[in-house]
């Protein structure tokens, strides 16, 4: 499984960015490539979703089981493209906090090729992230 990491700092609230990250419905809204998100169950601490997401042209399908407490939000795939996903945003105390993600497509692909997709992927998805939470608190003014 090819994995990435980072820590970063934010001031973005650690609540709303949690919530940002646990409300995957509305990734089609600010994530870019995925194309839609289908909630299949949820309720406060578990949620399943199927995902469509576009990479290089093509269009996957893949399911992920996500958990959500007050520190944390992780996921990891249960079924469809990919022989292997998962990943978390922790957060760990004051303005850190880390993002992974990891993959293992299940077929041949270089190995650069994957880990450049991931370490590229992880920058973009935590500004897209906490743009997202810090749009929702001007709109909420908290």
């Amino acid at each position: 499984m090819y994995r990435a990491v980072r820590e970063f700092e934010s001031d973005v609230a650690p609540g709303a960015l949690l919530d940002v990250v646990w409300e995957v419905e509305r990734y089609p809204d600010f994530v870019k490539g995925v194309r839609a998100v289908d909630v299949l169950s949820r309720d406060d601490h578990r949620c399943l979703a199927r995902f469509t997401a576009g990479l290089a042209g093509m269009d996957f399908h893949y399911v992920l089981a996500c958990e959500r407490d007050p520190a944390e939000v992780r996921w990891a795939r249960v079924s469809g493209a990919f022989h292997d996903a998962a990943g978390r945003m922790t957060h760990l105390g004051g303005h850190q906090f880390r993002y992974e993600n990891a993959l293992d497509p299940g077929f041949a692909v270089p190995e650069f090729a994957v880990r450049f997709v991931l370490e590229r992927s992880l920058p973009r998805l935590i500004r897209e992230f906490t743009d997202r939470a810090r749009a929702r608190a001007r709109a909420t003014g908290s």
